[in-house]
């Protein structure tokens, strides 16, 4: 099993997210040519065995790119677009910004709806249930209580 995570594990120097999801590692090469792997918020780096030891989860390696190849990659894509690098950043930010909006919209599609009867019912269900809180007008009861303070039913 640490055979297979070994081999499973990147063989190319970058940041990768960890198959549990959790950590992130830098995975390089040092000054003698030796692998060293740095975790997030380690003390110390690891090696291969180390980390495919602590593998776990049914997720791939994902590899995370650093702000230089990010940086890279935007210069390329506007040189090979014949334009300047801040109409990519704003044609990217419009595609992040119109994808995020369908994500959103998707998600209020999938929304469970409930008509303001049947929330009306409930409601007053709960409320005779003691679980509703209500604000009560308090002043002038002697009692100490503050005006608009939750108090609850029952």
């Amino acid at each position: 099993m640490i055979a297979d995570a070994k081999e499973s594990a990147p063989t190319e120097p970058g940041v990768y997210k960890m198959p549990c999801g959790e950590y992130i590692v830098d995975f390089f090469l040092n000054a003698e040519g030796q692998e060293r792997w740095l975790v997030a918020g380690g003390a110390h780096s690891y090696t291969r065995e180390t980390v495919a030891i602590a593998r776990h989860g049914e997720h791939p390696w994902q590899r995370l790119y650093t702000l230089e190849d990010a940086a890279k990659e935007i210069s390329k894509l506007a040189e090979r677009r014949s334009t300047d690098v801040h109409t990519v950043l704003d044609d990217l930010v419009d595609a992040i910004d119109e994808r995020d909006a369908r994500r959103v919209a998707q998600e209020r599609r999938d929304m469970p709806t409930e008509t303001l009867s049947n929330l009306a019912e409930r409601i007053t269900d709960e409320e005779q249930d003691g679980r509703i809180f209500s604000y009560v007008e308090a002043r002038g009861r002697g009692d100490g209580a503050a005006g608009g303070q939750p108090v609850v039913l029952g």
